[in-house]
């Protein structure tokens, strides 16, 4: 009887708290992950060729900004995964209409520093249609693959066990051949655990 008494104790303790525990769900980043984002940023196109124009040379233009990101956590505050981002932005130049789409996939990790806050650098492969034109009205597309960096700073919350919003920001740069492409974007984010 004497050994009964403290089992059941700690058992009805259980019990009544397992429905706390359930609805916090721990806030767990180990295992897979899906993350989505949506904002904008500014970005710049330069090319080789000065006598052209891609309209995005001088201070570059606001931008759209897409974002999906998949991996898995290695420990609470360490993720690994795979991106993809995309900047896209349509420009007027000497009366033409120049396209922009800069997209990239990179590999990626997460480190969270302090509760939310967690800084993200990534390296992959980049794809680039950009457009360009002079004063003549000759026009130019540079369509190419290259080089991806990425670096940024963001923050998440969890809203229960598995769903945390938050923002990001960040730097991206692509290396192509004969043009660079390069972006400071924000967006706002979702990542469900």
């Amino acid at each position: 009887m004497r050994r009964t008494l403290p089992l059941l104790l700690a058992m009805a303790i259980f019990l009544v708290s397992a429905p706390a525990m359930a609805l916090d769900g721990y806030k767990d980043r180990r295992g897979s992950y899906f993350g989505l984002g949506l904002g904008g940023g500014i970005g710049s196109v330069f090319v080789e060729d000065e006598t052209f124009s891609t309209g995005l040379d001088e201070g570059g233009d606001l931008g759209l900004h897409l974002h999906a990101a998949f991996g898995g956590g290695v420990t609470n505050n360490l993720l690994f995964g795979a991106e993809l981002n995309s900047w896209i932005r349509t420009t007027d130049v000497y009366g033409q209409e120049l396209n922009h789409q800069h997209w990239s996939l990179n590999a990626a990790s997460t480190l969270f520093i302090v509760s939310g806050l967690f800084a993200e650098a990534g390296v992959g492969l980049a794809y680039g249609i950009s457009e360009a034109s002079n004063p003549a009205g000759d026009h130019r597309r540079y369509q190419e693959m290259g080089l991806a960096l990425k670096g940024g700073l963001g923050f998440e919350y969890f809203v229960n066990g598995t769903v945390a919003p938050g923002f990001r920001l960040g730097y991206t740069r692509h290396f192509y051949s004969t043009s660079d492409f390069e972006t400071f974007h924000g967006a706002i984010t979702l990542r469900w655990y």
